[in-house]
């Protein structure tokens, strides 16, 4: 097997890595995306629940309004994460890419030299043949 072929088997493992990692990345934005999802559900959930012509109205208040600023806190590191994430994610792309055209090109160098190994085989052939014809 030449070099060239070597590498591209190498690139080709390494671009699965890199799809692996590329998918996991997918993962943990779209599940901080579920989580913002449904702390936004859980915020209308309570504001909904607020009905000021209820008797009740005024013993809940004071909870309904800690659980919305403990859901703002929430939401505020939901959103730092998925920034994180989404540039983890872009980057995982990147680098996918970035090995996929390496990948490409180590196929193309080693389908080059096996072209120009069977050209030589068959140039070797004919002089071979000439010679033995010849002589």
């Amino acid at each position: 097997m030449s070099d060239a072929r070597r590498k591209q088997r190498r690139l080709e493992r390494v671009l699965k890595v890199q799809a692996q990692k590329r998918q996991i990345e997918e993962w943990s934005v779209s599940h901080l995306r579920q989580k913002r999802a449904e702390i936004d559900q859980a915020d209308r959930a309570i504001l909904e629940s607020l009905d000021p012509t209820s008797d009740l109205h005024g013993l809940f208040i004071d909870a309904k309004v800690r659980s919305l600023r403990r859901n703002d806190v929430t939401r505020r590191e939901n959103e730092a994460d998925l920034r994180e994430g989404e540039g983890r994610l872009s980057e995982a792309r990147r680098r996918e890419k970035g090995v996929e055209r390496r990948y490409k090109q180590a196929g193309q160098e080693a389908a080059s030299e096996e072209g120009a190994e069977a050209l030589e085989g068959h140039i070797e052939s004919f002089l071979a043949r000439l010679s033995h014809s010849l002589g």
